[in-house]
């Protein structure tokens, strides 16, 4: 929780002193990623084919509507995951910016960041911005 509150002070007051704060809470943060477990393909003897390793894994993306640009969600509790998917079946990973900087880095600009709790303060990071707090 105390990620949060540095989010909710940081938004009402951008100062050094509550980036700072913010920055070091989100070093040692882990989040909820929402995911998609997709079904192995099935060989005719009853057996998984898996294409490549992790591959029954999908993230799942949201798109600002206005500019059509992708972002990781990125959520502090299963609290602010339900706003945007009130589903208890809801499967999710926990993930350090530090994994998203590493997806957003093998996607090559497809995905332009990581936002945080998109549904109450939508904390956008983009990948300049991640790479500066690491």
């Amino acid at each position: 929780m105390l990620l949060k509150v540095a989010m909710q002070k940081f938004l009402e007051d951008p100062s050094a002193k509550n980036e700072k704060k913010l920055i070091t809470e989100l070093k040692e943060a882990e989040f909820l990623a929402p995911i998609l477990l997709l079904s192995p393909l099935a060989k005719p003897d009853g057996g998984a084919i898996y294409e490549e390793e992790g591959s029954n894994i999908k993230f799942v993306l949201l798109e600002d509507e206005d500019t059509n640009e992708s972002y990781f969600p990125a959520f502090t509790s299963k609290d602010e995951l339900k706003k945007w998917r009130n589903d208890d079946e809801q499967e999710s990973i926990k993930l350090k910016l530090s994994e998203y900087l590493a997806m957003l880095e093998d996607k090559k600009g497809k995905i332009q960041g990581v936002v945080i709790n998109a549904f109450d303060e939508n904390l956008i990071l983009n990948q300049k911005v991640l790479q500066s707090i690491l």
